[in-house]
């Protein structure tokens, strides 16, 4: 791996990062532009970013690594959610904060941060596959997270296939693998938009860090448990398995990033709708999103020299 190529992409994100938290600090972005922008990126700029991946030309290869990364996906979820549920019995916490750790362990910023990241490494293709993390990151968040978060054995299908990203997923998925292509008098602007997700959401990262007390970020434990986790334990464990497996390429590359991301904002937001820790989840959020800095070079260099 070029490491101009890393220092490259670390240096754009720890400046946009550092752009956003100054605008945040001096008062040009507002809490409410702040919101303005994530509503912004989750249902006008990713959607669009995921349809540009539908223009990846559709190979036999690539159709059966979506399906690989289907199975890892699903594979990984399943393990982290046992992981989860077994280490907080160790916790000496309160079972509302046990149940969102459960989630915050499991549950990524792949809407965010992880099509950014995948689009600007890996292209069109670790956007594809980004797409099938992203479904079933949804899937289950809305039929198993927010019934652990809040308590309650209820499923919320419908929330789930009315959000845009969901439904540019399935659509991606479908010129996909279909004959239906995107003409370039469309896909030009699609790209246009779709190429914001990476700085406004490195602006956005920015604010989240501004609006946080250093202190809390430093001192609290249990969030170094996941940020831990979900930074350095999970994606070595997953580059370590996908290597003995014997894959290489894009692929375990994509699902060794994406599995390398902080802890994701809807565990924030669902906290907060259910009374569950919601200042544990707002600081383990935010301290995830710090530490991936120092993190992901190491990520990223592990997937490309073993993978």
């Amino acid at each position: 791996m070029d490491i101009m190529f890393l220092m490259g992409i670390m240096l754009k994100i720890v400046f946009v990062v550092a752009v956003g938290f100054i605008l945040k600090k001096t008062g040009v972005i507002t809490d409410s532009l702040q919101k303005g922008l994530s509503d912004l990126l989750v249902k006008g700029i990713v959607p669009f970013n995921i349809l540009e991946v539908a223009t990846c030309e559709y190979t036999p290869e690539l159709a059966a690594n979506v399906g690989y990364s289907f199975l890892i996906c699903g594979i990984y979820y399943l393990a982290a959610i046992i992981i989860g549920t077994f280490l907080v019995k160790f916790l000496k916490t309160d079972e509302k904060s046990k149940r969102i750790i459960i989630t915050m362990i499991t549950f990524a910023n792949v809407g965010f941060i992880g099509f950014s990241l995948t689009d600007e490494l890996f292209g069109a293709e670790g956007s594809l596959y980004c797409v099938i993390y992203n479904l079933l990151y949804n899937a289950l968040m809305y039929v198993y997270g927010i019934s652990l978060i809040s308590g309650e054995n209820r499923i919320d299908v419908v929330s789930v296939l009315k959000k845009p990203v969901t439904l540019a997923c399935i659509a991606a998925l479908i010129i996909f693998f279909t004959p239906i292509y995107i003409p370039e008098v469309l896909l030009s602007p699609i790209s246009s938009i779709g190429s914001m997700v990476f700085p406004v959401s490195m602006l956005i990262i920015g604010c989240e860090i501004n609006s946080m007390n250093l202190k809390e970020l430093l001192v609290n434990k249990t969030a170094y448990i996941v940020s831990f986790l979900r930074l350095l334990a999970f994606p070595l464990a997953m580059a370590a398995i996908l290597h003995f497996l014997g894959f290489r390429g894009i692929l375990p590359r994509t699902m060794v990033v994406l599995t390398a991301l902080p802890c994701g904002s809807m565990n924030l937001i669902f906290a907060e709708s259910y009374d569950c820790s919601p200042k544990l989840a707002a600081v383990t959020v935010v301290q995830s999103m710090v530490l991936l800095i120092p993190a992901l070079p190491i990520i990223i260099a592990v997937s490309f020299v073993f993978l």
